[in-house]
């Protein structure tokens, strides 16, 4: 089997020498259990290879953005209100396409009849010219742009399997297990600088998203005032690495201490039949990444100008050294609002994500309601998590840039959903 596609996009968003775009894909596969010498098989009973590249394109920023605007506004100016105008953005005339391609190679496996399906696909994806409202040093009159940044890869392996392990009149049990091991990394950056991104980091050679900062070391003791003071601190405040052992902390102490992206992350559900009543229980996992927790800042570090945490009750006193909440002090004192690896946590979880109970009413009743399906049914979403994450939820990501992923500051709960309903067809 061989397919082949490809399109031509524009938009007016890129500058004029860069609207337009190709993007072609191809796809080729055998049905190899449809060869003769497979057409018996007892055992084997699908067998397909296959493989594919494939190009696409995004252009999803604000209009306009390779164009400089203006902003308008009034003031009073001798006496009388006043127009102006004053230049609000910055042009970039080589803005385009953000462009990803991907080559993927594929196996699909069916065993008995497909009681045992598997599916296995190995891939690498190249995105170049990636869209950032990137920094651009204040002595231009502004603080972003909107340009091409650099490109980013991604590879790994995506594995599904589906199993009836039990099918009879009585009783069913059909399973799906599915996982996604993903491996990130910059690939290259435009003039190779790294870019900041408040608590993120993109740099070559590291997965975006990279939270880079100072690394806790707990709090300063009193048997270490001397040398506490040397870096203009008291007993009781946060001790941060010296990475270059000059006596000072500053940005040049800030090192890599983590990544908001998980490393892989799946689902496992198991359907049970039982005459005619039907209980899904879906599971949803991830595991390897990080969440900058920055509630702490607010929660932990300010103390005495609002609510805190219960885990104030163990900061520092000179009672309670070994902690890592610094002591409590008045908010006039100073207080840490550094990204730090204190604040980063881990966010791995096994989360409920469904559980549903069903009733599916006899064919003798439907049909003489004239229906050709009743099912009633009851569920609760989200029934459970297990997570060393403190926060509301692992998953959270509100950071104010694209690259923010894994940042969390006063993230909402998620709520755990209950609902009931009756499903009919006509």
């Amino acid at each position: 089997m061989l397919t082949l596609t490809g399109r031509a996009d524009g938009s007016s968003k890129f500058g004029p020498e860069n609207q337009f775009a190709f993007f072609p894909s191809a796809a080729l596969a055998w049905r190899v259990s449809g060869e003769d010498f497979l057409s018996e098989n007892e055992t084997i009973s699908n067998l397909k290879i296959r493989a594919s590249y494939g190009a696409t394109g995004n252009s999803e920023i604000p209009a306009y953005r390779a164009l400089a605007g203006l902003e308008s506004g009034t003031v009073i100016f001798a006496g009388n209100r006043a127009s102006y105008s004053i230049p609000q953005r910055m042009a970039n005339q080589d803005l385009r396409w953000e462009k990803t391609e991907q080559v993927d190679a594929g196996l699909e496996l069916g065993l008995f009849q497909n009681r045992i399906s598997l599916e296995v696909d190995v891939y690498r994806k190249l995105t170049t010219d990636m869209l950032l409202e990137a920094p651009v040093p204040s002595t231009s009159g502004f603080t972003n742009v909107f340009r091409n940044v650099g490109s980013m890869e991604n590879k790994g392996v995506e594995i599904t399997l589906n199993t009836t392990n039990v099918d009879n009149e009585i009783f069913g049990w059909d399973s799906n297990f599915n996982i996604s091991i993903n491996k990130n990394k910059v690939v290259a950056l435009s003039g190779g600088s790294d870019i900041f991104l408040g608590s993120t980091l993109i740099r070559e050679g590291e997965p975006v998203g990279t939270f880079f900062g100072y690394i806790d070391e707990g709090t300063w003791n009193t048997d270490e005032a001397a040398q506490a003071a040397i870096y203009d601190r008291l007993p009781g405040d946060i001790k941060y690495r010296d990475l270059n052992d000059d006596g000072a902390i500053n940005s040049d102490d800030r090192a890599i201490i983590g990544k908001g992206i998980p490393d892989g992350f799946g689902t496992f559900s198991n359907t049970f039949r039982y005459g005619n009543l039907e209980l899904l229980v879906d599971l949803q996992f991830q595991y390897g990444n990080s969440v900058m927790y920055r509630d702490e800042h607010s929660a932990e570090d300010r103390q005495t100008i609002a609510n805190s945490f219960s885990t104030v009750l163990n900061a520092w006193t000179p009672d309670n050294q070994d902690t890592d909440i610094a002591q409590i002090r008045p908010i006039a004192a100073g207080y840490d609002t550094n990204n730090d690896s204190g604040k980063l946590k881990d966010a791995s979880f096994i989360r409920g994500r469904n559980l549903m109970l069903s009733y599916v009413f006899k064919p003798e009743l439907t049909e003489r309601l004239h229906l050709k399906r009743l099912r009633l049914y009851t569920s609760v979403q989200n029934f459970f998590i297990s997570t060393k994450y403190p926060g509301y939820d692992p998953e959270s990501s509100n950071g104010s840039q694209a690259f923010d992923q894994g940042y969390s500051l006063y993230d909402y709960p998620r709520p755990r959903t209950f609902m009931i309903g009756l499903n009919v067809g006509l």
